[in-house]
């Protein structure tokens, strides 16, 4: 009969996190040979980074296929071992805190984590970009070594709760540029006084800008992809995992429910995004907006127009596009 040790890997010290035990390293190392064979390099970051967006678009493009949960929790295992390599003295731990045990990464101090399997399978709920998986092990990566700095050496004003994912946050950053906008279309998007986040009176905390930003990229995606109109969700973050949840329903109502779950989620950093209008817009404009904020502050309203596909039974037929550039429409009251 087989028994299950404590590995000797290092010790975690600090409560809800504890070492792997011999079979739970065997478990990840069994997943890590299912992506081996995929002839991956998993060394390699772009070719991680690659294997993982075929996957979720080889996924997408089969409707109604169920998330293949056990590749998912694989590719996982390999994105958080990328950014093992690369922040010094981070290692593989159990989070036995929260609802369900799940294997994480945490730095040498045990004070700093990130979750690859919770958070690559958010991903599957929202979206997954082509450089999402190496902009998660940079920003990750850089989230463990900064935990280790003695107070001292650390930033001012950097957001401690924050497991940065794809970019690393910074204030006032500039919102992000997809497109290049025609000229006809440029002239149609009215300027909202607010050029960048950090413009607004009282601008969010940059966890929470890019927080939002990052949301409001998901959410164009997701109506460029063919979900029109978008489905209403919300995500939070706790200080060590996201959580998304998604609000069907009309908009305005469900975007009051995903408020409603946001407050009472206890979460440091929240964003509800949903199918609206921007100021000024005529009627029958199409655009996703998005709301963010930290506890107590007011919240940083985000939005990007789009135009819907078109059939060819009226007139030419095209797909789904952006149109201009992301607006920053004000701000609002706090989400928590």
């Amino acid at each position: 009969m087989s028994e299950d040790r404590t590995s000797p890997a290092q010790a975690a010290t600090v409560p809800g996190l504890r070492p792997l035990t011999v079979g739970e390293q065997g478990h990840l190392d069994s997943l890590r040979a299912h992506v081996r064979r995929s002839r991956t390099d998993l060394t390699d970051v772009a070719d991680v980074a690659r294997l993982v967006h075929e996957t979720y678009t080889g996924w997408a493009d089969d409707a109604g296929a169920a998330v293949p949960e056990g590749v998912v929790a694989a590719l996982g295992v390999v994105v958080g071992d990328l950014v093992v390599a690369r922040a010094p003295g981070a290692h593989w731990v159990l989070r036995t805190a929260g609802p369900t045990p799940t294997p994480c990464v945490v730095s040498p101090d045990g004070e700093a984590a990130v979750l690859p399997l919770d958070d690559i399978r958010a991903r599957w709920d929202i979206g997954v970009t082509p450089d999402w998986a190496s902009g998660y092990v940079t920003a990750a990566a850089a989230h463990l070594a900064v935990s280790g700095l003695h107070a001292e050496d650390a930033v001012d004003g950097g957001p401690a709760f924050e497991v940065p994912q794809q970019r690393t946050p910074a204030a006032a950053s500039s919102l992000p540029r997809r497109t290049a906008p025609q000229a006809d279309e440029a002239a149609a998007a009215p300027a909202s006084g607010y050029r960048t986040p950090g413009d607004l009176p009282e601008p969010p905390s940059p966890a929470a800008q890019d927080l939002g930003l990052r949301a409001l990229e998901h959410a164009l995606d997701a109506v460029l992809g063919g979900e029109c109109p978008l489905v209403t969700f919300a995500m939070t973050h706790d200080g060590v995992q996201r959580v998304v949840r998604t609000f069907p329903g009309d908009s305005r109502e469900s975007a009051d429910e995903a408020r409603a779950w946001i407050r009472s989620s206890g979460a440091v950093c929240a964003v509800v995004a949903w199918e609206g209008e921007l100021p000024g817009d005529e009627p029958g404009t199409h655009a996703v907006v998005v709301e963010a904020s930290g506890p107590g502050r007011p919240s940083m309203v985000v939005g990007h127009r789009y135009a819907p596909a078109r059939s060819g039974g009226e007139g030419r037929a095209r797909g789904a596009r952006p149109v201009g550039e992301p607006v920053v429409v004000g701000q609002g009251d706090p989400l928590l």
